[in-house]
């Protein structure tokens, strides 16, 4: 239901950016650090996915990524304990709604970015004691693009996400991520 409801919210705003303007596109790719935050029973891993970008308006753009992360293996400092816990791998897809980017063009463009995404986080070791499930999630942070030429842009971008779990606590990690966009069509 989740996922029809955010689909819904999408279809709805693209006629919306359309009747703005000429509509733009684009691809990224990325990769970076993930960092989870307040949480023991993980470590620090990697993050690497895609994105298209949309945009109808000059300064707006919806960003809707795929991204694959894994966490590392948790440290515990306890005398006596040993640690034998991979860390868990997360699959995450959702939309991003970006200010301030730049379709193109040369210069460096800050932005600000908010979106909604579900998160799956699964561990190969704890697979048969835990239900599988994709909880909903959100997330914001700060980026700025690096326009190398009209058609491709170097983008580096800090994001925090917090997902929402049973009991009323929540998943929270940073990202840290670099990559390239490509811009298609005329600019």
């Amino acid at each position: 239901m989740r996922k029809l409801l955010m689909f819904g919210v999408f279809i709805l705003l693209l006629p919306m950016m359309a009747s703005a303007g000429e509509m733009q596109y684009g691809a990224g790719a990325f990769g970076g650090l993930n960092m989870p935050l307040i949480q023991d029973d993980q470590g620090s891993g990697s993050a690497f996915g895609a994105k298209a970008i949309i945009s109808g308006l000059p300064v707006f753009t919806f960003e809707p990524y795929l991204v694959m992360a894994k966490n590392g293996d948790p440290e515990i400092d306890e005398p006596g304990v040993t640690n034998d816990l991979e860390g868990a791998k997360i699959t995450a897809f959702g939309v991003d709604g970006t200010l301030g980017t730049q379709m193109g063009g040369q210069g460096m463009h800050p932005y600000v970015f908010a979106g909604i995404g579900f998160y799956k986080a699964t561990r190969d070791q704890t697979d048969m004691f835990e239900e599988a499930g994709t909880d909903f999630g959100f997330g914001g942070g700060l980026g700025l693009t690096f326009g190398l030429s009209p058609k491709l842009a170097l983008d580096v971008r800090g994001k925090l996400n917090v997902v929402p779990t049973e009991g009323g606590s929540s998943d929270k990690s940073a990202w840290i991520l670099g990559g390239l966009n490509f811009y298609f069509g005329d600019k």
